[in-house]
């Protein structure tokens, strides 16, 4: 599980990477990315959850994930949880500064907030090649919350 600390540097660190402002080498600043690269990252990331049951109050939910970027330059991981109705719920920001490559991890849901039903996370991996920054959809992952 993410620390507290973690998560607070993760989170800017992973902002950072997708707006292209940390370099890969000697602390020059990457070229900015154009978009024109989307492609899928299902090959180097994933996330996977097991069903769960949705508990009163607000509780931690937690998620794997694996990274494996073709590189071994900087990366970030940023994981979004969609609700049953499409809303999104939460996210969450990993990077090769504060976190491995394989690991778990947690959303904070309450159950005021949401109903139960399957729930999907998408996530987003950046990685570095040279300055060039790359960005891709890993494939969703879907798990169910549901009441006791």
């Amino acid at each position: 599980m993410t620390t507290a600390l973690n998560r607070l540097l993760a989170a800017p660190l992973a902002g950072l990477l997708a707006a292209g402002l940390l370099g890969a080498a000697g602390g020059a600043p990457a070229t900015g990315h154009t978009g024109d690269d989307r492609h899928d990252a299902s090959e180097h990331a994933r996330t996977w959850a097991k069903d769960q049951v949705l508990r009163k109050g607000c509780r931690d939910y937690s998620y794997r994930y694996r990274v494996n970027p073709p590189t071994d330059q900087a990366w970030g991981l940023e994981t979004f949880l969609v609700a049953p109705g499409g809303r999104k719920l939460a996210s969450g920001a990993l990077s090769d500064n504060a976190d491995q490559k394989k690991g778990r991890d947690t959303f904070t849901v309450c159950r005021t907030s949401t109903r139960p039903g399957t729930f999907r996370i998408r996530a987003k991996l950046t990685y570095y090649d040279g300055f060039t920054a790359h960005d891709g959809w890993a494939d969703t992952t879907r798990f169910r919350l549901r009441r006791r």
